[in-house]
């Protein structure tokens, strides 16, 4: 009886220890995946080339990304040259396929833009080109050798997306590779965004630069600050109006809405404001008037001066604008905070 007990566990340890190379063979062996499965990303900073994108609201162009700028990536990762990883894309030893950086997973998904690439949603998302939520667009331009990076017209300023493409050796994994890594953002060159300090006294100011945004107007307006203040419907100098079509207007920060009914109301042309960012009057009473706002050709600047008795420490946030009244779509507008000194 002893014998067979002894004999039992002999046994059973046998098992026991064929049981566990089993194990061990198989958690060494590297997963091949299947048409309909996802590969993991295997995380390699040296292989991920990031790049910064930035869209202009209104003035959308497509970017673009050359490849053989990365030409010695590819040689170190994938032992390709550029032109070897996009011809390997036909016999498909090589993928170029949407990465989830989420999941940390490359996707095998079908490619929408022109069979090249995707179309992403304000979420990075993939989605149709017809989807709603479009906001935009990755294409492989072969030809080129060159991935083109586009942002939807109509994106609002203030999206901000990571999308991540990538080329692979399809097999058994998707470990050597290239990833493109964009960081895309939209801002507007239409809204300018300025902090002034103004110093203490009675109608004392302080000055914006026009010429500080000279990169603006191009774009917004089509022309320099010369040619924007030659166009300007007042001389700020001598307050005569003169045969151009540009006006100042004051825009309502909440709701976006440009006053069209008021005249000026400062040295034109200019603007005195309430406390609300509102166009006001000045008064020999000293109330319903804070801020002024006038245009002046000499120096091209922008002048915010503060009305008489106001605290120190108070601080204002209004709009100013500036549009062609021929051609409305011209336009710009600063966004100010004043603080009083």
């Amino acid at each position: 009886m002893k014998r067979n007990f002894i004999y039992i566990i002999i046994t059973s340890f046998i098992f026991l220890f064929s049981a566990c190379d089993d194990v061990i063979e198989d958690a060494t062996s590297k997963h091949i995946y299947g048409d309909n499965e996802n590969p993991y990303l295997r995380v390699d900073v040296g292989a991920t080339v990031i790049t910064d994108m930035e869209f202009e609201k209104g003035y959308v162009e497509p970017d673009t990304l050359n490849l053989n700028d990365y030409a010695d990536v590819f040689q170190e990762k994938m032992n390709m040259t550029v032109d070897q990883v996009l011809s390997s894309l036909e016999d498909g030893s090589v993928v170029f396929d949407n990465i989830n950086i989420t999941r940390n997973i490359w996707t095998k998904a079908e490619k929408t833009n022109n069979s090249s690439g995707w179309y992403y949603n304000s979420a990075g998302g993939l989605c149709s080109a017809d989807d709603p939520a479009q906001t935009a667009s990755i294409e492989l331009d072969k030809a080129n050798k060159s991935i083109i990076v586009d942002m939807n017209e109509a994106v609002r300023a203030g999206i901000v997306l990571n999308l991540n493409v990538g080329f692979a050796l399809d097999g058994p994994d998707y470990d050597d590779y290239v990833r493109f890594s964009f960081n895309l953002s939209v801002t507007d060159p239409a809204v300018i965004i300025v902090s002034v300090n103004i110093p203490a006294g009675d109608y004392v100011n302080t000055g914006i630069n026009f010429a500080d945004y000279a990169e603006n107007i191009q774009t917004t307006m089509g022309m320099s600050v010369t040619e924007f203040f030659a166009n300007l419907d007042y001389n700020g100098d001598t307050g005569a109006p003169t045969e151009g079509t540009i006006h100042m207007y004051v825009v309502d920060n909440e709701t976006e809405e440009w006053d069209e009914t008021s005249d000026y109301t400062a040295e034109a042309p200019g603007y005195w404001l309430n406390a609300e960012g509102e166009v006001s009057n000045w008064t020999n009473t000293g109330e319903g008037f804070n801020i002024y706002a006038n245009t002046k050709p000499t120096g091209y600047v922008l002048f915010i001066g503060r009305a008489p008795g106001l605290a120190a420490g108070s601080s204002y946030t209004f709009s100013i604008g500036y549009r062609d009244t021929e051609n409305l779509e011209n336009h710009f507008r600063f966004v100010i905070t004043a603080t009083l000194e």
